[in-house]
Parts: C-alpha cells; structure tokens; sequence
C-alpha cells in the first residue's frame, strides 16, 4: 500500500515536473519573441516618423506592421499574464475569504479560463483557416492574412498549457491544505 502511495506522489511530481518545464520554457520563449518584436515595433515607429516628419517621405506600410506588431505584442502579454496570474482583476470578494475557499474559487476561475480558451482556440482556428481568412491579403505588407490572425489560436494554445498548469497547482495546493497542511 505505501509503495503505492509513492508511485502515486513520484507520477504526480513527474507530470507536474513536466508540465512545470513546459510552461517555463514556453514562458521564457514568449518572453523572448515579445522583446523581439517590441524591439521591431520600437524601432519601425521611430523609422517611420523619421521618415514622416523628417525627410517628408512616409513609408506607406509601417502603419500597418505597427498594427500588427501591437496585436502580436497584445496577445503575447495576455499569455504571459495568465502564466504568471497578473491579468486584471477584482479581488475585493476573494480576499475576504478564507483561504481554503479562496483556493477553490481560484480553482473555478481557472476552470472557466480554460472553458474559455478551449471555445477561442476552436473557432479562431476555424476562421483562420476558412477561405474567407487564407485567401485575404494585407493592403500595404502583401502578406497573407491568416499570418496576422493566426496569433489567436497561436495565444489561446499557450493560454491553455498556462491554466493547465496553474490548474494543475491550485489543485495540489488545495489536496495539500485539505489533508492538513499550511
């Protein structure tokens, strides 16, 4: 029986160990990817108001790559946001909880984050691979559309590994204090 119990914790450590590794290393790559394209973002708007104000010639698709770029950015932040628990939220009822309760409530709201993102992640990627997405070409970038919009599938993929985990951490959490912990 205790052996069993061992094989239980070590495969729950385990799984948890990689779960844990895989939403690091993918928080680490979006970290980097959003640096990078701050970076570009940055550096096209300066380019372009130079350009603009200065030498009188605009460049006529830094408008619409600085769009891209923000919506890029946007996305990805959201990501990291639900990684790291720091979207916005209201917190006046929870913190009048007991701690017990607020971890279940914790547990709910990641339980419809995930409900949430599971419905995003279905319908933008069948609207961005419908004919009406993956024909459409930019005005000024001439690139093919569903590139741009491809970042909401791309994000609700993340956002799912993200509240996985941290679902996955509220629950162990909740087992710890419910069999007498902290």
């Amino acid at each position: 029986m205790e052996q069993n119990q061992q094989n239980i914790i070590d495969s729950s450590n385990h799984q948890n160990n990689l779960l844990a590794r895989i939403a690091t290393l993918l928080d680490k790559f979006l970290v980097y990817i959003s640096i990078i394209l701050s970076a570009v973002l940055t550096i096209n708007l300066i380019v372009a108001v130079l350009f603009r104000y200065v030498l009188s010639m605009p460049i006529f698709w830094a408008d619409e790559l600085s769009l891209l770029l923000f919506a890029w950015i946007t996305f990805l932040g959201g990501c990291l946001a639900i990684k790291r628990s720091e979207m916005a939220a209201v917190t006046m009822i929870l913190d009048r909880l007991s701690s017990k309760l607020k971890l279940i409530f914790q547990i709910i709201i990641q339980l419809s984050i995930l409900f949430f993102t599971i419905i995003i992640a279905y319908y933008s990627y069948i609207w961005v691979t419908s004919p009406s997405v993956s024909n459409m070409i930019s005005s000024t970038l001439r690139i093919e559309m569903w590139w741009i919009y491809s970042i909401v599938p791309i994000s609700m993929v993340c956002i799912f590994i993200f509240t996985i985990n941290n679902l996955y951490n509220h629950i162990l959490e909740y087992r710890f204090r419910d069999k007498g912990g902290c």
